[in-house]
């Protein structure tokens, strides 16, 4: 399996004694579907920051589809956020403004190589809501929305931040279902924090974080099903 992502002795310091990564070596293959588990402060967040491009490293390096990210200037690590790479974050960050369509509208970078929204939105059972605002939608119709707009533009990896968070068991089950679905379907690759292991259950691999380094990492052998989940 081709790997498509890899870090290599990442390290992250805000401050001379705040050290929130320590030295992280990974690599991810395509089509695959993980979660990272840790307590808050082992340096989760702060790793899929820097693996997607939002944040950089003070030291080591990101390479995608062998190419490295690190010290690309901003305009061409944009063009590769812009179109292979999603988000999907625990508060929506929906906009306001826009209704749900137009909302899932503005993450398509390039139309020629976008899903048709039609069948994402059939697929994610949110046709019905399109015309609705935000403050006219419950939390995982709008995490939905979310996931659609992430997804649209078809990206090679998608990362969830607490992606679930926010949700009750019902739509958590229900996006994790999702989730899964689209990897399957599109063939994207998925990076999912979390707290719950019940998530991590259900996923392909299981890495696990504690101060600000790598303390497990294995494959699921077995995973669960998202109906399967217990909270």
């Amino acid at each position: 399996m081709e790997t498509i992502l890899k870090a290599e002795n990442l390290k992250k310091r805000f401050t001379e004694r705040e050290e929130v990564l320590k030295g992280i070596n990974i690599e991810f293959k395509k089509d695959t579907f993980s979660v990272i588990l840790g307590p808050s402060g082992s340096g989760k967040s702060t790793l899929i920051n820097i693996l997607s491009g939002l944040t950089k490293p003070t030291e080591g390096n990101v390479y995608f589809e062998g190419k490295k990210l690190t010290g690309l200037p901003d305009r061409k690590m944009s063009a590769v956020k812009r179109k292979d790479i999603g988000y999907i974050f625990q508060n929506y960050l929906l906009l306001s403004n826009l209704n749900a369509e137009e909302n899932i509208r503005i993450g398509v970078p390039d139309k020629d190589g976008a899903i048709c929204i039609d069948r994402l939105t059939e697929m994610l059972d949110i046709k019905d809501i399109l015309k609705k605002f935000p403050s006219q939608l419950s939390g995982g119709q709008q995490q939905r929305v979310a996931i659609a707009r992430a997804v649209i533009k078809k990206p090679k990896v998608l990362f969830c931040d607490e992606a679930t968070g926010a949700l009750d068991e019902a739509n958590s089950k229900k996006v994790i279902e999702l989730l899964h679905y689209v990897k399957k379907t599109f063939g994207i690759t998925i990076i999912f924090i979390t707290h719950n292991l019940s998530i991590a259950k259900t996923a392909d691999r299981i890495i696990t974080m504690k101060n600000g380094l790598l303390s497990g990492d294995e494959r699921n052998l077995n995973p669960i099903t998202a109906s399967q989940m217990v909270w």
